[in-house]
This record gives structure tokens, C-alpha cells and sequence, in this order.
């Protein structure tokens, strides 16, 4: 299945027309851009280890992280296990259970590297991501937080991409206009939302054409063949 941005039958007009230019700003989005999609991968590979349904049980826990307030801050991983256990039947303990979905957030080079390149630039970085404390704990493994100008974790926030007002709030602190802003993400309705702010907006859904969309914003970034 190939990736592009939202279809341009579903993006107004006065956007279409400016969506190509050199945004100031781009935001990235952590698991399914930075990284690869641990939480799903992981809720998919557990349901498969215990007889589950691998869709049902992935519905249910990205519900749940929203439900709970997981992602904003107001529990741990302790109690989303718990609600998770009681609700699905899996089973497991916390720390053996966080470290399956650790171990399946894998950070991609090729990010890394883009977001050198921008930098470079004087183009700054930053990753908008609904995460947990999960987030903290996988730069602590891998490092990566020196790679970004901000970190804005929908944790600490108390906000998540659900509502346009995070992403507001993101253009604020970093002080740039809604236009001047690229926003990644794996999600299409939080690609729609940036997008009806008048941001430039990019839906990463496979890595080859990312990198098409990546350089016609961005001629200077040249990409290793993958």
C-alpha cells in the first residue's frame, strides 16, 4: 500500500495550493514515524501468543490509553495494565508487559538522520506525539531526545492530538505560524486536524514515498537507498 499526503479531494483548496513549500517547523510524530509502531505491534504479537483476536484486542487497548488517561498523564502503566487485564483477559505482569511493547518501538535511522539534515538548515524539530511515560523511558534506552529542538508528550501536556488545540499550543511555545508548519503522522485524523489549521501535513503510511514528499519540501535531504 503506498503513502501521500491526504487525498486532494479531501483537502480544501487554499491548502492544496500551498501544501509544496520549505515549512520553518516540522513535527513528527513518535511511534509509526520516528520509531516503529511498538504499541500496535505489540498488542497484535500478544493477542496472537495468548488466542486472541489480534484486531479486537489492538481496538481495545488504544481505546483504553485514551479512555484511561493514559495518555495525558493521569495514571501509569501499572493501572493501564490492570483496566487492560480486567477488560481483555490477557495476562502477564507489568514489567514483562511494558517490555513487549519496548522492545517493539524500534527508532529508524533514517529519521534521525532528517532531522539532523533539517537542523543543519536552521529548520528546527520537534516530536508531538500522544505517549506516556513510555516515551522517557525509550530515549533513556536509545537517546534520542538530543536529536530534537522540543519534546511535546501528550503526558505532560495533558492534551492529545485528538483536539486541535494541542497542536495550538505546540505552534505558540515554538513561536511559527500555522503555514510555516510540517506536521508527520502515521494517523490520518490527526494529518486532517493540522491540515484544517492551515498546516502543511504529511501522512507517513510507507517509507519511500515519505521521502518523495520529504524532498519536494526539502531538496537538500538526500536519503541512503533503503
Amino acid at each position: 500500500m503506498a503513502a501521500w499526503l491526504v487525498s486532494n479531494h479531501d483537502i480544501p483548496r487554499e491548502i492544496k495550493m500551498n501544501n509544496i513549500r520549505m515549512p520553518e517547523l516540522v513535527l513528527l510524530d513518535f511511534g509509526g514515524v520516528i520509531a516503529e509502531e511498538g504499541f500496535k505491534a505489540a498488542m497484535v504479537d500478544l493477542a496472537l501468543e495468548q488466542k486472541k483476536d489480534p484486531e479486537a484486542l489492538k481496538r481495545m487497548a488504544f481505546d483504553l490509553v485514551y479512555a484511561t488517561g493514559f495518555t495525558t498523564g493521569k495514571i501509569r502503566d501499572k493501572d493501564f495494565w490492570k483496566a487492560l487485564r480486567e477488560k481483555s483477559g490477557i495476562i502477564g505482569s507489568d514489567k514483562d508487559l511494558t517490555a513487549f511493547v519496548h522492545d517493539r518501538f524500534i527508532v529508524r535511522p533514517s529519521m534521525l538522520y532528517l532531522s539532523a539534515r533539517l537542523r543543519l538548515k536552521g529548520i528546527r524539530t520537534a516530536i508531538l506525539s500522544d505517549q506516556t511515560h513510555w516515551l522517557d523511558e525509550l530515549d533513556e534506552r536509545d537517546g534520542f531526545f538530543p536529536c530534537f529542538d522540543r519534546i511535546f508528550n501528550s503526558y505532560y501536556s495533558g492534551i492529545t492530538k485528538k483536539d486541535t488545540e494541542f497542536f495550538l499550543q505546540v505552534l505558540d511555545a515554538m513561536e511559527v505560524r500555522p503555514e510555516k508548519a510540517l506536521f508527520v503522522d502515521d494517523h490520518r485524523p490527526h494529518v486532517e486536524r493540522a491540515l484544517s489549521l492551515g498546516m502543511d501535513a504529511i501522512w507517513y503510511q510507507e517509507e519511500k514515498a515519505f521521502r518523495e514528499e520529504v524532498q519536494k519540501r526539502f531538496p537538500f535531504v538526500l536519503f541512503d537507498s533503503p
